[in-house]
């Protein structure tokens, strides 16, 4: 599959390039390092410091500024004189640069006295002498050769000018001690910085001489990107073939690869980390994004690395932003809310609606981080976090909702519990109610119910039934468990403590059976009873709970907890006969 996004690649790439710049569309978004880079121009009296370049990439704004003239210059150099790994230098690891023109080091070597006039001696050395210093072995000494027969030898009287410019100057060049680079830039004509960098990758390009083949006169080799391949690794050799090399690219293909994992690391670099790749070309966007029309095609979820990390990748065949309308409903009629009740028709607000309302907008910056790095004080978040999350994202980002349900059903329950325990519910609303009224909202939606059960939505029949002067009986499982919750809660609000902690309501909340529920409802009644004072609603409530014979064996969590948040029938006082809105008194004395 990695093959057909590069053929999506190579195709943006030749649409992208330009007569002065083939690979044009890559550089445009090459983010050069922060650091000091000197432009270092040469005149008739020797070389001087033209200009002296401070370099620095906000990842706020992902913004790098732009506007010295040499800018553009140092942003193709810099490109086209990395090395390609620390692996492929050209002598010491300390220096990162592949051509005479650059040097590169970083500032904690400028200072603690590692890049030494031997070592600079050395560097310089291999340009001038490349046979003797480091392409000794036969294959790379042909290839090398053919580089110097296409793009020419070093100049060496201008890689001496060079080296002793650099060798006195250097040291005395005025940088600050922080963790950025030191780049110097002779100023010459791009094409023979483009030269000497087509010398040095074309000849460094595979990741070992070793593996190269020779295939009807064309070299083919092991690709250097995202591969690990050596003595100490053998499980990622094929035994099975007479060539163990897991893959082999020609010098054509393996040169597209670096291009594209170039392209890679300069979306990874931006924060443009979730890529789609279709026959209308490459869409690159940051967590916070989702293609707001249709899509069909690749997905790679990138992260910045040492190098281009593709921690996910996927087809997709038919995404759209544009979903069946979600009607997000006050389930509850609670007077005081932060969730906007409203219908959500795209994926970008169901999105940030979950995110805010069920993980405190913790979900979207951590989709794809270690769970060591994540930040969250809340444990219950945290974990229901972990678990909804790679089914999230794929609705989200792929539109793949084929198990997201199941997953999100689980842990919304769980977090709405978790509110409750936390005591985010207050008269006239909380979290824990708006977590609810999203939850049966998202039920609505998956399981395409056009309203609750009516012992949760329209509860005027079992307010009758309470405000009667004889005992009526409870008529489904669904009325039972919502006249549950609403005991539960209302032993609650018999304490006397001074804070009333509702994570005493978890023994009911977490039953698993109707007896277990039974049992917990008597002692709460046995604790409080003392504090009970003569009420018709409650005797009435309290007595129809305990004569029903439950006609299943699983609780009915969302009824229960619906009764739970539920504002309380019996402390309600209506505004009007005909009203069914509801007021609920806590702190209110009881008669």
């Amino acid at each position: 599959m990695l093959k057909d996004v590069i053929q999506i690649f190579e195709k943006e790439y030749l649409k992208g390039s330009t007569p002065e710049n083939k690979d044009h569309f890559v550089i445009k978004d090459h983010i050069p390092v922060d650091g000091d880079y000197f432009v270092i121009r040469e005149t008739e009296q020797g070389f001087e410091v033209a200009d002296r370049v401070k370099i620095r990439y906000d990842k706020k704004t992902k913004n790098i500024e732009k506007t010295n003239k040499y800018f553009d210059f140092l942003q193709h150099a810099d490109y086209m004189s990395r090395y390609l790994s620390s692996n492929k230098s050209i002598r010491n690891k300390n220096i990162y640069s592949n051509n005479y023109l650059t040097l590169f080091i970083k500032k904690e070597t400028f200072f603690n006295g590692k890049i030494t006039e031997e070592i600079l001696a050395d560097y310089y050395e291999v340009f001038k002498e490349p046979y003797k210093k480091k392409y000794k072995k036969p294959q790379l000494r042909k290839i090398y050769k053919l580089m110097e027969e296409k793009y020419g030898k070093a100049d060496i009287d201008r890689i001496n000018r060079i080296e002793a410019w650099v060798k006195e100057h250097l040291s005395h060049l005025d940088v600050e001690n922080d963790k950025t680079h030191v780049k110097l830039f002779f100023l010459y004509d791009i094409k023979e910085y483009q030269a000497e960098s087509e010398k040095y990758i074309q000849t460094n390009i595979y990741l070992k001489d070793k593996y190269n083949r020779l295939v009807n006169g064309k070299l083919f080799g092991v690709p250097n990107d995202n591969l690990a391949l050596n003595d100490s690794k053998p499980y990622t050799e094929q035994k099975s073939r007479k060539n163990t090399s897991p893959i082999l690219l020609s010098q054509e293909d393996v040169l597209l690869q670096k291009k594209f994992f170039d392209y890679l690391n300069n979306m990874a670099t931006k924060g443009l980390v979730n890529l789609y790749f279709g026959e209308e070309g490459i869409l690159a966007l940051d967590n916070q994004e989702i293609p707001k029309g249709t899509f069909s095609g690749y997905f790679l979820r990138l992260q910045k690395g040492m190098e281009p990390e593709i921690h996910d990748f996927d087809v997709i065949t038919s995404f759209s932003n544009e979903i069946r309308p979600v009607l997000i409903k006050n389930v509850l009629k609670i007077k005081q809310s932060n969730l906007a009740y409203r219908t959500v028709s795209t994926l970008t607000e169901l999105e940030k609606v979950i995110d805010d309302i069920f993980f405190k907008k913790s979900l979207i910056f951590n989709y794809f981080r270690e769970p060591q790095k994540i930040t969250i004080y809340d444990e219950g978040v945290k974990k229901n976090l972990l678990l909804a999350r790679t089914s999230l994202f794929n609705w989200f980002h792929k539109g793949m909702d084929d198990t997201v349900w199941d997953v999100l059903k689980t842990c919304s329950l769980d977090l709405i519990k978790g509110s409750i325990y936390r005591g985010e519910i207050w008269k006239g609303g909380g979290r824990a109610c708006e977590q609810f009224n999203l939850y049966i909202s998202l039920r609505n939606y998956f399981e395409r119910r056009e309203r609750m059960d009516n012992s949760i939505l329209d509860v005027e029949k079992l307010r009758e039934k309470i405000n009667q002067k004889e005992t009526g009986r409870i008529e489904s499982d669904e009325e039972y468990y919502f006249a549950v919750g609403q005991l539960a809660n209302y032993f609650l609000t018999l304490s006397r403590a001074k804070v009333r902690n509702h994570f005493l309501s978890k023994s009911i909340l977490t039953a698993k059976t109707d007896e277990k529920i039974k049992n917990e409802l008597k002692k709460l009644y046995h604790k409080y009873n003392y504090d009970i004072k003569f009420s018709r609603r409650f005797n009435n409530l309290y007595a129809m709970v305990c004569l029903y014979s439950n006609t299943k064996s699983q609780v009915n969590e969302d009824a229960l907890l619906a009764g739970y948040l539920h504002s309380s029938l019996i402390y309600e006082t209506k505004k009007d006969s005909n009203s069914d809105e509801i007021e609920m008194d806590l702190d209110k004395e009881k008669e």
